[in-house]
């Protein structure tokens, strides 16, 4: 049954009639309105917190970390503290009041002003608050040291020996105050304060040797110490501190003349055994904390290595040289050095980004050791063999686990053995000495050859495809210095069996023309079957040399029949060189595999 609209009679009606669409409409954006005002509050709380968290921090940057910015004095009790330190200083005063006047005797004086200075350091030690500690720190600083440079200097009461001894212990007592309270700043004042006073004892007392002790000790303790704490930048000035003083010492040890007379306490072997220490400490601490931590080395280290071997092994090797003592020693222990550093390189050979600069460091550190200390301990004849040895045996290791570094030292190894064992020397007189290569060859300049030749043929059997184009500059180099030698001998054995020297110049430079567009020729060839090497980078320069030399030797000294030779040979090069590049194949990466 329906009622008269048509609408079913059992339909339930609503309570309240529904709103219109505008109203509610309204009220989702009243409620929109509110929530946002709400946000905007605490956003502008949180605001606020941020800035005040800001400010916190950009304080606590400038007052060390163990002062909170809340417990900050307030004017009154700065105040205090600066009259606290005026009081202790009135202390001191006193003392030296005393021993003007004659009371207290002058070493007792020196004694009871040292021993003020160090109680009020341990009352740092113990005191509440971290700026009490701090000021009590500062006072016993500006007591300590002005003290001790006065007796030292001024009146001469304390013996230069005994002047470092407490020079040494203040400092540590200060340092061990500042670390155990944290207070940054005082390690920073006692440090420069200490190396300060040293080195004006040492220039007021022309005495270098006990300072520069203090100044190595110091150096280690301040690079142990630090390890755990952002107090890194403490190193710095200990280090340079360190470096000064061997540089002055073996400066002074190696005097042209003799050691200055105001300066006679300095022995040789103390001064090469104080120049030693200076790098042993320093890297023997630099390879032991990167073992221990395997971590990357730092700019630091890498600094203070390259003037720790300059200024310690330079040093000590030029007061040896100088004196004539103790150089055979010496050679012995860089030596062994670089042996250790080769050592200490082994657990970084990984090839991790973490390692690898550390690797490359100590490899680089041994190398130098051992091609400074090797000539001092072996005849330079063997020790050019030995070099040979060494770098066929590095470039047979680098294309084994294809890292660059041991192909450059390879590299390094071979240009010494090569210039040590007079091969350079000699490969050169044989193609530019108007006498001819009059001198036969030497046996190390032979084995030099004989290992350039060697590491070349290893690195052609063994190439990998990828890390043979790092590797080409090298071997060019290389081949280059092969194919001098060669010819050279050439040159020698031609003007050995026909005795062609400087009675025929035009001859000897006719032979050498041949030689070199031999040479040439047989380096275009090889151009064809060695695309790894790329051998055209050489073919033009050396074209280019022996158009110089035709140029400047055979036209002036030769005769027509010896000019006719150079010419033909010269020709006949010029022609046949660019056809046998161009029909050389594509450069392109060699696989292993591929056939020579």
């Amino acid at each position: 049954m329906s009622m008269p609209d048509g609408s079913p009679a059992s339909a339930p009606q609503p309570e309240h009639p529904p709103l219109p669409l505008e109203a509610r409409l309204d009220e989702l954006a009243a409620l929109v309105t509110s929530l946002e005002a709400r946000i905007a509050s605490l956003e502008g709380g949180q605001v606020v917190t941020s800035a005040v968290a800001t400010a916190k921090a950009d304080i606590s940057e400038v007052f060390p970390a163990a002062i909170p910015v809340e417990s900050l004095p307030s004017p009154s009790g700065l105040m205090t503290l600066i009259g606290r330190v005026c009081l202790i200083l009135g202390g001191a005063t006193l003392i030296r009041a005393l021993v003007d006047a004659g009371t207290i005797r002058n070493g007792w004086g020196v004694a009871l002003g040292l021993a003020y200075a160090i109680t009020w350091a341990l009352l740092a030690r113990r005191a509440r608050h971290p700026l009490d500690a701090a000021f009590h720190a500062l006072a016993s600083i500006l007591i300590a040291y002005p003290l001790l440079v006065e007796s030292t200097t001024r009146f001469g009461i304390l013996p230069p020996p005994l002047a470092a001894f407490l020079l040494l212990t203040v400092t540590l007592v200060h340092g061990s105050v500042a670390w155990q309270r944290d207070l940054k700043p005082i390690a920073w004042l006692a440090t420069l304060a200490s190396l300060g006073a040293g080195l004006a004892m040492m220039a007021a007392r022309q005495t270098i040797e006990p300072f520069l002790a203090v100044f190595l000790v110091l150096g280690l303790v301040s690079l142990w110490g630090t390890a755990d704490r952002k107090w890194q930048g403490l190193r710095w000035p200990t280090a340079l501190a360190a470096d000064l003083g061997v540089l002055i010492l073996s400066s002074l040890a190696a005097w042209p003349g003799g050691v200055p007379d105001a300066y006679k306490t300095i022995t040789p072997g103390g001064t090469i055994l104080l120049a030693l220490l200076l790098p042993l400490a320093y890297i023997g601490s630099f390879a032991g904390r990167m073992l221990a931590q395997r971590r990357r080395v730092n700019t630091f280290e890498i600094a203070q290595t390259a003037l720790a071997l300059l200024l310690g092994f330079g040093g000590a090797l030029r007061v040896a040289l100088a004196t004539g003592s103790g150089a055979g020693l010496l050679g012995l222990g860089i030596s062994l050095a670089g042996l250790g550093c080769y050592a200490t390189a082994i657990p970084f050979a990984g090839d991790q980004d973490e390692t690898r600069a550390n690797f490359h460091f100590f490899t680089f550190l041994a190398l130098v050791f051992l091609l400074v200390g090797g000539p001092i301990v072996l005849p330079l004849p063997l020790f050019a063999t030995l070099c040979g040895l060494v770098g066929c045996a590095a470039l047979v290791q680098a294309l084994r686990v294809e890292r660059l570094v041991l192909a450059v030292q390879s590299g390094i190894y071979l240009a010494v053995c090569a210039a040590a064992s007079g091969l350079v020397r000699w490969s050169f007189k044989a193609f530019l000495d108007p006498a001819g290569p009059v001198a036969p060859v030497e046996a190390a300049s032979l084995a030099a050859l004989l290992f350039c030749g060697a590491t070349l043929v290893l690195f052609l059997l063994r190439r990998p495809s990828e890390f043979a184009t790092k590797l080409r500059t090298l071997m060019l180099a290389l081949g280059a210095l092969v194919a001098l030698g060669c010819g050279a001998l050439v040159i020698r054995g031609i003007c050995a069996a026909t005795g062609v020297g400087a009675a025929d110049a035009g001859v000897l430079a006719a032979v050498r023309t041949g030689v070199l567009s031999c040479l040439i020729l047989a380096l275009a060839a090889l151009g064809r079957k060695l695309p790894v090497l790329d051998v055209r980078w050489l073919v033009y320069p050396m074209l280019g040399i022996t158009a110089l030399k035709f140029l400047f030797e055979d036209i002036p000294v030769g005769r027509p029949l010896t000019l006719f030779i150079g010419f033909m040979c010269f020709g006949a090069t010029l022609m046949l060189a660019p056809r046998l590049l161009k029909a050389s194949p594509a450069k392109g990466p060699v696989s292993p595999e591929e056939p020579l």
